[in-house]
């Protein structure tokens, strides 16, 4: 069943689908412990110990508020949308890469609840940082080579896949958007990957090295 949640968009309210375009080796990684039965909690939040995830088979340590600080974040999902048109009209690079999730925040909130980085994987956060940080990398350029410099408008966004909670942050997969671009209209394409919720910070993940 479609999960019917829907997200603000510019505008208008956006529409949920499932997974479609994957975006990067360690997204794909991420998207096949999950489907593999790492799937969010179904237990009521005040059942579930505050360093534990139900259903997952491993623990999530829950952290303290001062370690979950993002640097250049957003401050909801809109803003962020704001913040990507601004930025791509301004051709500003270090504000779209100051948006993308740094390496401190990768290692320290999010590697450590992502199934990958437990068994049967095991995989080490060097590992699923060198796959994701040079792929988002480079999908930032081509963003900024198709957009930069014009006026941008995001019209209505939507995530393909149901949200993960993973304690400290809810992790967005799979945006697909509605803009214009100086006034003509182009549907259901990309200007980031996933997206990660930390309270009211917003942030990409990866941004899309495939347009």
């Amino acid at each position: 069943m479609t999960d019917r949640r829907e997200y603000p968009g510019r505008g208008r309210r956006a529409r949920r689908r499932y997974l479609r375009h994957p975006g990067g080796l360690a997204t794909c990684i991420l998207i096949a412990c999950v489907s593999a039965g790492c799937s969010r909690d179904t237990e009521p939040a005040e059942l579930v110990p505050a360093s534990r995830e139900i259903g997952r088979g491993y623990v999530i340590e829950r952290l303290p508020p001062e370690e979950l600080g993002l640097e250049g974040a957003a401050f909801s999902l809109d803003d962020l949308l704001r913040t990507v048109e601004r930025s791509l009209a301004d051709s500003d690079t270090s504000r779209l890469l100051d948006l993308m999730i740094g390496e401190r925040e990768y290692r320290d909130i999010l590697y450590p609840a992502f199934p990958a980085a437990h068994p049967p994987i095991n995989a080490s956060f060097e590992t699923l940082w060198v796959l994701q940080y040079p792929d988002s990398f480079r999908g930032m350029h081509r963003l900024l080579a198709l957009y930069g410099g014009r006026d941008v408008h995001i019209l209505n966004l939507r995530f393909d896949a149901p949200d993960q909670d993973y304690v400290n942050f809810v992790l967005h997969q799979g945006s697909r958007v509605d803009l214009t671009v100086n006034g003509e209209r182009i549907l259901d394409t990309r200007l980031f990957g996933s997206a990660v919720e930390v309270g009211n910070q917003w942030k990409v993940l990866t941004y899309p090295d495939d347009l």
